[in-house]
């Protein structure tokens, strides 16, 4: 089973842009989970995002923490064992350069396994 961590924060329609690209993943519902890591710091209510995965046929849990986000996606993710990591990115500076959030750059920097960047579409 190939597992991916994604963090579902306070922002819906960002929460369902990583859900998207984890759908889009290469043979997505062959044999995927997918743990949805909420902050107890009042994210948003992931069962839309959870029922959004079962439409695709993929196994989701939700696990609710204490830490910060950005840590406990990396603390989920090593205990879990996951293959992947998903965090959110934003649109491209006009130089062409990707932009990250703090969150996302954090996990990116202490991760142990590979981080995929959901990005926003660019404008």
């Amino acid at each position: 089973m190939y597992t991916v961590v994604v963090g579902a924060g306070t922002d819906h329609e960002r929460t369902l842009r990583k859900a998207r690209t984890i759908v889009d993943l290469p043979a997505a519902t062959d044999s995927l989970a997918v743990v949805l890591v909420r902050a107890g710091d009042g994210s948003a209510d992931p069962s839309e995002i959870s029922a959004f995965f079962d439409e695709h046929d993929i196994d989701t849990t939700v696990e609710t923490v204490s830490s910060d986000p950005p840590t406990a996606l990396v603390e989920v993710a090593a205990e879990r064992e996951a293959d992947l990591i998903c965090v959110g990115g934003r649109t491209r500076s006009p130089a062409g350069k990707a932009q990250l959030r703090s969150g996302a750059q954090s996990v990116i920097v202490n991760a142990d396994r590979p981080v995929l960047v959901a990005g926003e579409p660019d404008h």
